[in-house]
């Protein structure tokens, strides 16, 4: 009875912890679906709006890493609410006065935003991790999953908002953050103190047979790569189904909300399942499988709506795979603290992805969108192949 009211416990925890996470990633993906009316508004280029996105993306994650140095102590999750709180600035970029100083000061307030969005992530899965009572790999599945839904959510939030009322509208979704922190200091949840011990040495013995120990580099560039992945098709994705292949920009964000609720799911599921399977076979055969039906979904887009279901199950394949590596980081050979890890795999990864957007947002205007869809499909197939690489070094191929 005791073990049932703990777990209800940490259950409830862990939903005012993503709830949180939720609201902060929807203020990052509010941008990425409306730069086509944005460059309308302020006679811009599409290219410096993109280099807009990726500021607030970089911010949002390299401001992870020192975070996740600089705490190891404290208990109460004040960080996490001011984080929520400053990340809800970034409905004001598109809604800035017209003028000389508007780029300046969007550049201005994606920076900032991105840094109280970076507050929640290290720290959320500190509160995570100390959760002991439920499964490592579904309670991150879940925590981080609904980061994306977040960002997808907020992309057809956006998207539905300005197309019926304007760019302006967009100021309302700051009372989406206040809403955020209520279940959070509700919950009385609290942040484990990290202790010296190897977390690897600290699991279950039964469980510790089942968790391949990976090292830490390995797990970096695997989720880096899928972070480009996801960066890539986030931010070029609207725009493109919007401006080339002549869709309404609230479709353009349904269908990016798509893939998030399909990776919500199938997060959960494979997140539940990879003890069962094995961590790395589940991560091999989803970034395999999600490879063709990337292409199959860029085929298709062009010439039919229908295809928004198409991105949906490659939403449940393929979005696991993230979630999966920042598990398996928990155990990871490394001498760094678990918030260490934490902020560099779920931030650095993601600032690595922003730097990616500078470099391919000039080229955007020379060859278009779709081009560089398809390096989408070619970052599943190298995070395949290093999966196997590591499944062969590994014992049993967990």
């Amino acid at each position: 009875m005791q073990n049932h009211a703990v777990r209800s416990r940490q259950w409830r925890q862990l939903l005012a912890l993503t709830f949180a996470h939720l609201i902060a990633d929807v203020y990052v993906g509010l941008i990425a679906p409306v730069l086509i009316p944005m460059r309308d508004r302020y006679d811009v280029s599409l290219t410096a709006l993109i280099v807009i996105t990726s500021l607030l993306a970089f911010s949002a994650n390299v401001f992870q890493v020192p975070i996740g140095y600089l705490r190891a102590t404290w208990t109460r999750p004040w960080l996490i609410c001011g984080g929520v709180l400053l990340a809800g600035v970034s409905v004001f970029i598109p809604c800035l006065p017209v003028g000389p100083g508007s780029v300046i000061g969007m550049g201005a307030l994606a920076m900032l935003a991105g840094l109280g969005v970076a507050a929640v992530h290290p720290e959320g899965l500190r509160a995570v991790h100390g959760l002991d009572a439920i499964s490592s790999s579904l309670s991150t599945a879940v925590f981080m999953v609904a980061g994306f839904m977040g960002f997808s959510g907020g992309a057809l939030l956006s998207a539905t908002l300005t197309e019926r009322f304007g760019l302006d509208s967009l100021m309302m979704l700051y009372l989406l953050a206040p809403l955020a922190i209520i279940p959070l200091l509700l919950s009385g949840v609290r942040l484990p103190v990290e202790s010296a011990k190897p977390q690897s040495q600290e699991l279950p013995s039964a469980e510790r047979e089942r968790t391949p120990i990976v090292p830490f580099v390995t797990l970096f560039v695997m989720a880096s790569v899928l972070a480009i992945c996801s960066q890539i098709q986030s931010t070029l994705l609207p725009s493109y189904l919007h401006e080339e292949a002549g869709y309404t920009l609230s479709f353009s964000g349904l269908s990016v909300t798509l893939f998030g609720v399909g990776g919500m799911v199938g997060a959960v599921v494979w997140g539940a399942l990879a003890p069962r399977l094995g961590h790395l076979r589940v991560l091999l055969g989803t970034t395999l499988a999600g490879a063709p039906l990337t292409m199959l979904y860029l085929w298709l887009a062009p010439q039919t709506q229908s295809a928004a279901a198409v991105l949906a199950f490659t939403g449940f394949i393929v979005y696991t795979g993230f979630p999966l590596c920042i598990a398996l980081a928990r155990y990871s050979n490394s001498s760094l603290r678990v918030s260490q890890r934490m902020g560099l795999i779920s931030g650095g990864t993601w600032g690595i992805a922003a730097v990616m957007l500078w470099i391919i947002g000039p080229i955007v205007e020379r060859v278009g969108m779709r081009p560089l869809l398809h390096l989408i499909w070619f970052g599943y197939l190298a995070v395949a192949a290093m999966t196997l690489w590591q499944m062969r070094r590994t014992p049993a191929g967990k």
